[in-house]
């Protein structure tokens, strides 16, 4: 038998995928983050078979898009959640996937590994490469990343959001389309779409579904500044145009404070008179929501008709840092990693733990 650096056990994986698996690395000294290179086929039949039984995929986090002072468009993505290890510790396991599909556009994500197995918590902080976990699920992570950006500069971002009483979850059920959740529809945009307009007529060709028992929205940006986000509410795809997103819709102003299980878990905050319009909707992360916008305002450049924000990456980083949140009495209430994309460069820049005096820097190869 064929010893490996990195334990695979199942009989379903072919040379490709054995090869992605292999190519899994550590990046950061904690085992918080690593990177893959993603070379099989997760368009074939074994892998969407195995889509079909995914776990619950769930997510607080924050986004934002802006301009840097070289005009380059930047996208920022703040992903909170907050995982137990086996023995109830504080964990985190983040992957960045590069994905290179034949006859499809290349691009690099972040996936959060701990969803592969959720229930039994196999992938928390150093068990990539462990010596003992076994990896064959990891060829999935092409369709468990948060976020990502693609050659052509189209950045996507998942945000999860919450019901209010007696509100169903997104289950569209138009004749004659597809099925998919949230993340997979994200992966067919990095893979297929080069701006904003084609990921809205691709997710229009879809019916998108709930996972298990949470909804989302997507964040969309793309290389000419055009910045949306997607929201799926009584079965209905409402497209609102944003530079910033939370964990509320966007695209209603039905706003209250937010109880969990009879708790007062967040007053509802609203910001005025700023240069842009926002709506506030039902859900949380209204502090996170306007701490952003009033950051950015700062930045607005007057002499631009539509008021766009100019700054340094180092400004937009400490934007991120600024509604990064540590570990508080909800699930969605810690930063495991805060991402800046550049559209134009098409590079990540990544930040782990909250800690960012540390980057480290992908690109799109």
């Amino acid at each position: 038998m064929k010893v490996t650096k990195n334990p695979h056990t199942a009989a379903w994986l072919d040379e490709a995928m054995i090869e992605t698996i292999e190519s899994i690395k550590r990046v950061d000294e904690k085992g918080l983050l690593y990177k893959m290179n993603c070379v099989h086929d997760y368009y074939g039949k074994t892998i969407v078979h195995m889509l079909k039984q995914m776990g619950t995929i769930d997510a607080g986090c924050s986004a934002f898009s802006t301009y840097n002072v070289e005009g380059k468009m930047l996208t920022g993505r703040n992903y909170d959640y907050k995982h137990f290890d086996n023995k109830g510790e504080l964990t985190g396991l983040n992957v960045v996937v590069r994905c290179a599909p034949e006859g499809k556009y290349r691009s690099i994500g972040v996936a959060d590994a701990y969803w592969l197995d959720a229930q039994n918590r196999t992938f928390s902080m150093g068990a990539l490469d462990d010596g003992l976990t076994d990896l064959s699920h990891t060829v999935l992570l092409p369709y468990i990343c948060m976020d990502g950006i693609n050659e052509k500069g189209l950045s996507v971002s998942i945000l999860e959001l919450y019901l209010k009483k007696g509100e169903a979850h997104v289950n569209q059920n138009e004749e004659g389309k597809e099925k998919v959740i949230h993340t997979v529809l994200m992966r067919y945009m990095l893979d297929e779409c080069e701006t904003v307009d084609e990921a809205i007529t691709m997710a229009k060709r879809y019916n998108v579904i709930k996972t298990n028992n949470s909804d989302f929205h997507i964040f969309i940006t793309d290389r000419v500044g055009k910045a949306v986000v997607l929201e799926w509410r009584y079965n209905t795809l409402y497209i609102t145009e944003t530079n910033a997103v939370t964990n509320f819709y966007v695209g209603f102003d039905d706003a209250e404070d937010v109880y969990r299980k009879g708790d007062l878990v967040e007053n509802f905050v609203k910001l005025d008179n700023t240069a842009k319009t926002y709506h506030y909707g039902y859900g949380h992360g209204y502090h996170r929501f306007t701490g952003i916008i009033s950051a950015l305002e700062r930045y607005i450049d007057y002499t631009e008709e539509t008021y766009v924000t100019k700054m340094t990456d180092e400004e937009a980083r400490d934007i991120l840092r600024g509604a990064a949140q540590n570990s508080g009495t909800e699930a969605t209430s810690m930063t495991q990693y805060s991402v800046l994309y550049n559209a134009m460069d098409l590079s990540a820049k990544v930040w782990v733990n909250q800690n960012y005096n540390m980057q480290y820097n992908f690109v799109i190869k």
